[in-house]
């Protein structure tokens, strides 16, 4: 983003606000006293501030259930939706205690941050709480059982995460509707066949009145699938160390991905809720094509 003043004002304060809740998430878990103070940030180093604070969660202790749940206590949600925290806080404790060894990449950090990135994009998309809970909870459990490869056949890995997370939502007496839209969210995020039928019907739903349910539906997962990617496409440093968690996770002979296969994942994406053009992300994902272009050697 070339500057933050373009940001709403809500916006700002969900930023703030958001980044402020990390950091003392950060001190509980590492026993910090609570009263430690950092310096706030400035107008121009905003959205910045609030990718360094979540990227800072892979060297914390910090846990997926933990912030599933501060999140979702945020939203002040009534009692009678008390099973959608209920499941979030299930769901991150199975990510948090897998005694499977987990993949480089698609492991509990990838999901932290994806947790942190859809309950942002849904507060700025303008969702009801329900609604953004929903994200979430899908958020925590979109790559249960992940095996650290790609699909072999459209959406295999996303229908694994489907069996092992709607028997949980479902003993916290999930609805069938609830049920089915944390099946559509997961299944959206299949970045092959899933993500561009979710940009599809995005913009075919914005003729739609802003509360209709398949309006909603089509943002929740939309916003799914750019949480799922948006610190890849973020800054230079983040796509780095994720882009060598990711070549180490498929077992190739480099120690990073090539830039031939970092360019073309990155111009293979495009930010298009309301919520991403309000944080200027598309214009990030451009600026580090823009730099990683730079360091092609010149024949």
């Amino acid at each position: 983003m070339k500057d933050d003043r373009n940001l709403s004002m809500t916006c700002k304060i969900d930023l703030r606000e958001l980044t402020q809740s990390i950091r003392e998430l950060d001190k509980e878990s590492s026993g910090a006293p609570a009263t430690e103070a950092r310096p706030s940030p400035t107008l121009k180093s905003l959205v910045d501030s609030f990718g360094e604070e979540v990227r800072a969660l892979r060297f914390k202790n910090a846990k997926v259930a933990e912030i599933v749940v501060s999140l979702l206590e945020k939203l002040n949600l009534s009692p009678t939706h008390a099973h959608l925290i209920l499941a979030g806080k299930r769901i991150g404790e199975i990510v948090d205690n897998s005694t499977i060894e987990q993949p480089s990449y698609h492991n509990q950090h990838h999901v932290a941050e994806v947790v942190m990135a859809a309950f942002i994009l849904g507060k700025r998309e303008r969702l009801s709480g329900v609604r953004i809970a929903e994200v979430v909870v899908a958020a925590a459990g979109h790559d249960l059982g992940h095996p650290g490869k790609n699909n072999a056949t459209p959406f295999e890995i996303e229908s694994l995460s489907c069996d092992l997370g709607l028997p949980i939502l479902k003993s916290f007496q999930w609805s069938e509707g609830e049920r089915e839209r944390f099946r559509q969210m997961l299944m959206a995020t299949d970045f092959v066949n899933g993500v561009p039928k979710a940009r599809v019907a995005y913009l075919a739903s914005q003729s739609l009145p802003p509360d209709h349910d398949d309006r909603v539906l089509a943002a929740q997962c939309l916003i799914l699938t750019e949480a799922d990617i948006l610190f890849s496409c973020f800054s230079t440093e983040y796509n780095e160390e994720l882009s060598r968690l990711l070549s180490r996770e498929w077992n190739l002979p480099t120690e990073n991905l090539t830039l031939k296969q970092r360019l073309g994942f990155l111009n293979s994406v495009v930010f298009l809720s309301d919520a991403a053009k309000q944080l200027g992300l598309d214009d990030r994902r451009q600026a580090l094509v823009t730099a990683l272009e730079a360091t092609i050697p010149q024949s």
